[in-house]
């Protein structure tokens, strides 16, 4: 089983680094990260972050059921300052014998109360088992737009420059990606998010999410994407400083991955 896995991997390399991870409350929504403000943002948009009033920190872990060796795990964290924010990444995916991992910096500004912009650099390392490591680096440019309280635009661009591994033995592109998404307000308990993503060689991938606060401690999620057809659900626990969020995502071929994540505001 593994040496097929490794095989997989190794062949369809395109594909693979498209994986972020975007945390437990956004891929409930069906990995609806471009217009909802969240702290996982940083992962997709790191605009989006700019609604984060004082330091976060959460981490997460996804286990992929079709293969008892794969995991995801990932940390993030937020310092804001004034209209200024910086944010820490990081993510692994894979086993022993193949792995890529990301680190990301990032730097959003807020211009007045409706416009946010950000810039993310991201340090890309792959290792496989007998073909060594390739390295390199990519750029996230993201922006947010709140009209008013109910409606907020957003838009993102991940690795326009379509940066590649600086190892010709290990053949493999740092994806490259843009969308656009809209987030609605419905009430203060309910928000509905959609976005439009298209990966390069990929087909144009279209989802949606919805995000129902029950109570104030507890809040339902679901979500469905287009391209992969892919089902999302989940649900999050508020208390206090404390985050505690639980997703999990159906793929038809590939089954079930449920994920969970602690955060802690400061």
């Amino acid at each position: 089983m593994k040496i097929w896995i490794v095989l997989l991997l190794f062949f369809a390399p395109i594909y693979l680094p498209a994986q972020n991870n975007l945390g437990p409350r956004l891929t409930a929504m069906g990995n609806n990260g471009a217009a909802v403000t969240d702290i996982w943002s940083l992962q997709v948009n790191p605009s989006a972050i700019t609604s984060i009033d004082r330091p976060a920190a959460a981490i997460n872990y996804i286990k992929h059921l079709f293969s008892n060796e794969i995991s995801t795990q990932a940390l993030v964290a937020v310092f804001p300052f004034k209209n200024n924010f910086m944010g820490a990444s990081f993510q692994r995916y894979g086993f022993s014998e193949y792995n890529e991992s990301k680190v990301g910096l990032a730097y959003a500004k807020k211009f007045g109360n409706k416009l946010s912009i950000a810039l993310n650099g991201n340090y890309h390392q792959l290792k496989i088992a007998n073909y060594g490591s390739s390295t390199g680096f990519s750029i996230d440019v993201g922006a947010l737009y709140q009209f008013n309280n109910q409606f907020t635009f957003g838009a993102f661009v991940s690795n326009p420059s379509r940066q590649k591994f600086n190892s010709e033995i290990i053949a493999s592109e740092i994806a490259s990606s843009f969308g656009a998404g809209v987030s609605y307000l419905a009430s203060d308990k309910v928000l509905i998010a959609t976005t439009i993503t298209k990966i390069l060689h990929r087909a144009i991938d279209v989802s949606v999410g919805i995000d129902y606060k029950i109570i104030d401690l507890l809040s339902l999620r679901g979500g469905l994407s287009s391209q992969p057809f892919k089902q999302y659900a989940g649900f999050g626990l508020n208390f206090r400083k404390l985050l505690l969020d639980m997703a999990t995502t159906y793929d038809a071929n590939l089954g079930y991955a449920p994920q969970i994540g602690l955060g802690y505001a400061f």
